[in-house]
């Protein structure tokens, strides 16, 4: 309840994100209460105290450490908050969530539960009798028997709901003994099997312990052999942006040739709605054929009367995946190129974070269209070989066919012909002369002179044309050739852009391989060529989540240090850090996911949850060690104190994550390698 009025205060709305958020912040919403309750019964139980009293002594002796624990938690989120780009846009609202969540539930971990602590361990009081006020009213005589009537009057409604409220608290005291007695018969053997295996695994715990504090070197050097080994792992690891996410919709782009009619798109658009309809996956096709002019603001795809949009929506339990394959035969009716399939961050998703198009996008820069076209089709026809990629294709539409008609001033000089009398007929010629109106009643109708439409755009129209007596054929040269239907420039030069998806290997795998065929193509002076797409998101993305790596590491270095009053037992809390990224790095490379987003955001997380364990702990041994324990024997005592508590808290903090890390329902993979990568490095650290 706190953490969604902080979220309605925020302005913060219910979505895959923020939900994502409350997720995460499950199983570390109950790590305080943890720590503070365990610490309670541990006085109740070895030290003989009260309920009362164990409650108190027990929250105020955790009070610093779950404060510094939460709020090392809270502050790795803050650098996310501004971060840039698809990782700012993402985890704005998740932050948010989290702390929220985490504030509140150190609040309640710090009053209400000692609180309540104390109020179920107390066992029953006797209550003291109050000195009865009736006698002075028995020589009040018939006055006073009245007054006792009247009061007894007005305090019946009270005494009925107490007696009420007696003998329901009876009623839920039988109850819960009956319930408490059945679960324990129930669970009571696994309960006492657990804690039999507890027992032994502390047991090996504190002989671990012991032994690593007397052989500190060779634990030093396999901690770096195995930090420096899971470095190498992560460098074989994919990147990407983002996951693959399973949208349930992919879209269908068909461009036929130059010049083709709208009826003959239509045609081939029915035939490929009704290819994608008879498959059982498909749940619906909406289709957009023909010229769109949104699609110069929203996206850098062509459009034209020879192209047509297809959105397809799966039914709810068929993958993309199975679909695309069973339906990518289509593409073998059309020429090479005509249809091409976009998935996952290609459509909705991508768009909607602001990403670009297509995974990778070849830009071909050059200043002559005629020269820019061919070596962007050649570029295309190169990479269509490439294993790695799919859906390649040319992002701009190159236009119509035309008839280019250029004027020979000189020789028409010769002939005593201005430029502008043949422009004139030749217009005159192709959309008619506007000779004389027709007048009806009140409307002027204009009657235009012009050649048939049968030989009014053929070239051969243009060689019998005469000008002033002189064939036009003598007076301006001719040649065919394709109108741009759009020049597009970037950065003061035109460019014609080249897309192509990711099909496997990771998008570092796929660049690479466009970078070599980019390669062998024979460069030419007044042409230039530059990878980008997708690729120039993610390093910036992957750069400003470095920075943000590194901030939360100084955030929680600074509250440690404030917090402890030394600067040297933030460094031995820190170094949990690199344990973690060691488990985060196994756990992706187990689960088949890579380097992406959401798994280095997953990293960041880490910075702040690791380190919560360790402040426990360490804040035990000060205070051992202020209390005049040797050093030794305070780390053993922090050990044998401490394990069940941090066993506790990563427990539920893993099992609360777990139904994040398996992906399930649509939309879930784009949070699953953030689960797994915090996941891993929990259970290491």
């Amino acid at each position: 309840v706190g953490t969604f009025a902080l979220m309605d205060a925020a302005g913060i709305s219910l979505n895959i994100m923020s939900l994502g958020g409350l997720a995460l912040g499950v199983g570390m919403l109950v790590d305080n209460s943890i720590v503070v309750l365990e610490n309670i019964f541990r006085h109740r139980k070895e030290g003989g105290k009260d309920a009362l009293a164990s409650a108190a002594v027990g929250a105020e002796e955790v009070q610093r450490a779950i404060t510094a624990a939460t709020l090392t938690t809270i502050c790795v989120f803050v650098p996310i908050i501004y971060v840039e780009g698809v990782a700012g846009e993402l985890f704005r609202s998740l932050s948010l969530a989290v702390a929220f969540s985490l504030m509140t539930s150190l609040v309640v971990a710090l009053t209400l539960l000692p609180a309540l602590a104390a109020r179920w361990g107390a066992g029953k009081r006797e209550l003291m009798e109050a000195p009865s006020k009736e006698r002075g009213w028995e020589g009040l005589g018939v006055p006073g028997k009245v007054l006792r009537v009247l009061r007894w009057i007005a305090l019946s409604p009270l005494l009925l709901l107490g007696f009420l409220w007696s003998v329901l608290k009876q009623l839920l005291a039988f109850w819960g003994e009956m319930a408490g007695g059945f679960l324990a018969r129930t669970f009571g053997p696994f309960l006492r099997a657990f804690d039999r295996w507890f027992e032994a695994f502390a047991e090996r715990y504190h002989r671990a312990l012991d032994w690593s504090l007397d052989n500190r070197g060779s634990v030093v050097v396999m901690a770096l052999a195995t930090l420096l080994g899971s470095v190498l792992l992560a460098m074989t690891l994919d990147r990407d942006l983002l996951p693959d996410v399973d949208q349930g919709a992919f879209e269908v782009r068909m461009e036929l040739a130059e010049g083709t009619s709208l009826p003959a798109t239509i045609e081939a658009a029915d035939r490929v709605e009704s290819t994608l309809l008879a498959d059982p996956g498909v749940g619906a096709v909406f289709s957009r054929i023909g010229k769109d002019v949104r699609s110069y603001a929203e996206s850098e795809e062509s459009s034209g009367v020879n192209t047509a949009l297809f959105q397809v929506r799966l039914n709810p339990h068929a993958a993309t995946e199975d679909v695309l394959e069973r339906v990518r035969g289509l593409a073998d009716n059309f020429p090479q190129g005509a249809i091409t399939f976009e998935a996952g961050q290609a459509t909705a998703l991508g768009q909607i974070l602001g990403g670009v198009d297509a995974d990778i996008a070849v830009r071909i820069r050059g200043e002559e269209m005629g020269r820019t076209f061919p070596m962007a089709e050649l570029v295309r026809d190169r990479l269509a070989d490439l294993e790695e990629i799919g859906n390649v294709r040319v992002g701009t539409e190159r236009g119509q066919p035309e008839i280019q008609v250029e004027i020979l001033r000189e020789v028409a000089a010769r002939y005593g012909i201005e430029p502008r009398a043949i422009a004139e007929a030749l217009e005159d010629a192709m959309r008619g002369d506007r000779a004389t109106e027709f007048v009806d009643f009140d409307r002027k109708i204009g009657i235009v002179v012009r050649l048939p439409d049968e030989i009014r755009y053929a070239r051969e129209t243009l060689q019998e044309l005469r000008v002033q007596g002189v064939p036009l054929r003598e007076l301006v040269t001719i040649h065919e050739d394709v109108a741009p239907a759009e020049i597009r420039r970037e950065d003061q030069g035109r460019v014609v852009v080249v897309y192509a998806d990711v099909v496997s290997g990771g998008l570092d795998g796929a660049l690479a391989g466009v970078q070599d065929i980019l390669r062998e193509i024979p460069p030419d002076r007044e042409i230039r060529m530059e990878v980008g797409g997708e690729n120039e998101e993610m390093r910036r993305s992957f750069r400003d989540l470095a920075f943000a790596f590194g901030l939360a590491l100084l955030l929680v270095y600074m509250i440690l240090a404030a917090q402890f009053e030394s600067f040297v037992h933030p460094f031995t809390i820190l170094m949990a850090v690199p344990l973690a990224v060691v488990g985060a790095v196994l756990a992706l490379l187990l689960t088949g996911e890579g380097i992406n987003t959401m798994s280095l955001i997953g990293a960041v997380i880490l910075v702040g949850i690791v380190v919560n364990d360790s402040i426990v702990k360490v804040d035990f041994i000060n205070q051992a060690r202020g209390q005049g324990m040797a050093l030794r024997a305070a780390i053993m005592e922090a050990g044998r104190v401490r394990l069940r508590p941090i066993v506790m808290t990563t427990v539920t903090t893993v099992l609360g994550l777990t139904p994040m890390a398996l992906g399930i329902g649509r939309g879930a993979d784009l949070r699953a390698p953030l689960a797994i990568a915090v996941i891993g490095g929990l259970i290491v650290a």
